[in-house]
């Protein structure tokens, strides 16, 4: 038989290490950019995704550099402007990029190919993340016609947390990505900064490889609460891996850790309020509701975890289902709500 035309597709898939939304959440009134998910994989590409209100639709992929591989994914969205004709141009989403070196990389959604890198001195970059905006309110005349107290917006950073234990600060001011400074250095080279989040625009919380949670304001560098988890279970490891931290909308922190549980902080006093025992590996990665009233949890054992918070005076946290939805290990999650959808996406060792 004659072939006229072969083409060759690689299989399987490259591993997905990374996965994040543009914009966690829509509201139908809100005017925005356009919802996209970007997918990073263990061969240095990123593909970027249209939700279509259910129609997932690929639109493009970034090609990255051989052997390159895409560990972590930041999106920043840039604030909307005011001509001075009225007229209201929607601010862009910029697309930041990390791969276990020291270098940060701004991806050209329009040409793409990678628009920027920055590196400092410092180790390997584990995690990062955008520090959140602040939206000025809305001003009222006071005595004297003068406005009340507002929020002034600083510049606007990324945070990066590195193997040798440090924070450093990156700007991305101007459309522009440089190192600023080094904001924390560690004192002990066995720890490591894993993972991260912010509970406000001033506060950080790092998830890290010595069995604690540690949360940093970002004005000063100074540590406000280290959350300490304890050892590991008998016969594991000495030291618990903090692999993911989310915060429930912005109060409550939730962790997942080496040892398979899922903790729950308070927000405010940072103790522990509840452990839950849903995995029999690592759990590597969290996923939470706009809301704060659902957790997803996914991990090493295939798992994927929802929880759910009981109502009444004794509020608590409960597994509701959990699935093996996937063939290895549960790498990277994100959320999204709105657009008439309500969904949370995984990636991993083969999907």
């Amino acid at each position: 038989m004659d072939i006229h035309r072969c083409r060759f597709v690689p299989y399987p898939p490259s591993a997905i290490n990374a996965v994040a939304f543009s914009h966690p959440c829509v509201s139908h009134a809100q005017k925005s950019a356009p919802v996209r998910l970007a997918v990073g994989r263990a061969n240095g590409d990123i593909e970027i995704w249209n939700p279509l209100r259910g129609r997932w639709h690929q639109e493009i992929t970034l090609h990255g550099g051989k052997d390159r591989s895409i560990d972590g994914l930041v999106w920043v969205n840039e604030p909307d402007q005011v001509l001075a004709d009225g007229t209201k141009l929607v601010g862009k989403s910029r697309l930041f990029s990390i791969g276990y070196t020291s270098t940060i990389t701004e991806w050209d959604l329009e040409k793409g190919r990678p628009k920027k890198q920055a590196s400092g001195m410092h180790g390997d970059i584990w995690c990062l993340a955008a520090q959140p905006l602040v939206v000025p309110p809305s001003s009222s005349s006071g005595a004297g016609g003068r406005s009340s107290s507002r929020v002034v917006e600083a510049g606007k950073k990324l945070v990066a947390g590195t193997i040798d234990g440090s924070l450093v600060l990156y700007s991305i001011d101007d459309d522009d990505l440089q190192f600023d400074r080094v904001l924390v250095k560690s004192s002990s080279k066995k720890t490591k900064m894993v993972s991260m989040t912010f509970q406000n625009r001033n506060v950080v919380v790092v998830g890290c490889s010595d069995s604690a949670i540690r949360v940093y304001d970002m004005r000063n560098g100074s540590i406000l609460s280290k959350m300490t988890l304890g050892s590991d279970l008998a016969g594991g490891a000495k030291e618990i891996i903090v692999w993911s931290v989310k915060c429930l909308n912005g109060r409550d922190i939730v962790s997942g850790d080496s040892t398979g549980q899922v903790c729950i902080f308070d927000g405010k006093t940072y103790t522990q309020a509840q452990r839950l025992q849903s995995h029999k590996q690592d759990v590597l990665s969290l996923a939470t509701s706009a809301d704060g009233s659902t957790i997803v949890s996914g991990g090493m054992d295939r798992k994927t975890v929802l929880y759910r918070q009981t109502r009444g005076s004794t509020s608590r946290w409960g597994k509701v289902w959990h699935r093996r939805y996937h063939s290895h290990d549960v790498k990277t999650m994100a959320s999204f709500e709105g657009l008439g959808m309500s969904v949370v996406v995984s990636g991993g060792q083969y999907y």
